[in-house]
C-alpha cells in the first residue's frame, strides 16, 4: 500500500514539474517572438495610449504645436544663412554648395521630401507606398506633381511608411502646411506611435476607428 501510495505522489509531482516546465517553454517562446517582431507587427494597447493622451494633452494655446518650418523658424534659418560674417573666410565654391544645401532643405516640397527620404531610406517605391496603405494611382499623383498637396492623413501615413522620428515627421508634414498638435486627440494617437517606435499602419487605424476617429487611410 505504501509503495503505491508513493508511486501515485511520485507520479503526480512528475506531471506538475513536467506541466511546469512545458508551461515556462510557451511563455519563453511568446516572450521571444514579442522581442523579434517587426516594428509593422507590433501593436499598442489603449491603455498606454490613454496615458500617452493624459500626460501630453495640451490646450491650443501651447506655441509648441505651430509648424517646424512656420514663419519664424524659416526667418531664423534665412538669416543666419545670409549673414556676411558668417562669410568671412569661407571659399566661394564651398560657401555655394552649403547655401545650395540650405536651400533645398528649406525649398523642397512634400513630393520631392518624399521621394528623396525613399532613397535616402534605400526603399523602393512600391514598398513605401504598400507599407503607407496608399495606391499606386495616388502615390503616381504625389510623386509626378512636385506641389502637390496631401492631406495631412496621407503625409502621416507616409511617414510611419517610412519609419521617421517624431522630428522628422513633422518636418516632412510641416511641408504640407501640417503639424501634429497637443491640442487634438488623433494626432496624439499618432504621435504615440511614431515615439514608441510602433509603424503598425493597420493597429493605428483600428485604434483611430475605436476612439471616433478617421482611420489614416481607408483600407484598414
Amino acid at each position: 500500500m505504501c509503495q503505491l501510495r508513493f508511486e501515485r505522489e511520485g507520479k503526480s509531482i512528475l506531471n506538475n514539474l513536467l506541466t511546469a516546465v512545458f508551461q515556462q517553454l510557451s511563455m519563453d517562446k511568446l516572450l521571444h517572438k514579442g522581442n523579434t517582431m517587426s516594428a509593422e507587427e507590433k501593436i499598442l494597447s489603449k491603455k498606454i495610449i490613454d496615458e500617452y493622451i493624459r500626460q501630453h494633452y495640451k490646450p491650443d494655446t501651447d506655441s509648441s504645436n505651430k509648424s517646424p518650418l512656420g514663419e519664424t523658424a524659416l526667418g531664423s534659418t534665412i538669416a543666419v544663412a545670409t549673414t556676411p560674417s558668417s562669410f568671412v573666410g569661407i571659399p566661394s565654391l564651398i560657401l555655394d554648395s552649403v547655401l545650395e544645401k540650405v536651400r533645398n532643405a528649406i525649398e523642397l516640397t512634400f513630393s520631392e521630401k518624399l521621394v528623396e527620404l525613399i532613397k535616402e531610406k534605400g526603399k523602393k517605391p512600391a514598398e513605401i507606398y504598400k507599407k503607407a496603405n496608399v495606391d499606386r494611382a495616388l502615390f503616381s499623383k504625389i510623386k509626378g506633381d512636385k506641389n502637390y498637396h496631401p492631406t495631412k492623413s496621407t503625409a502621416l501615413a507616409f511617414a510611419i511608411a517610412l519609419h521617421l522620428s517624431l522630428e522628422e515627421t513633422q518636418d516632412l508634414i510641416g511641408r504640407a502646411g501640417y503639424a501634429l498638435s497637443n491640442s487634438i486627440n488623433r494626432d496624439l494617437i499618432v504621435r504615440c506611435y511614431i515615439e514608441s517606435r510602433i509603424y503598425n499602419i493597420f493597429d493605428i487605424n483600428e485604434k483611430l476607428v475605436d476612439y471616433g476617429y478617421d482611420p489614416l487611410t481607408n483600407k484598414y
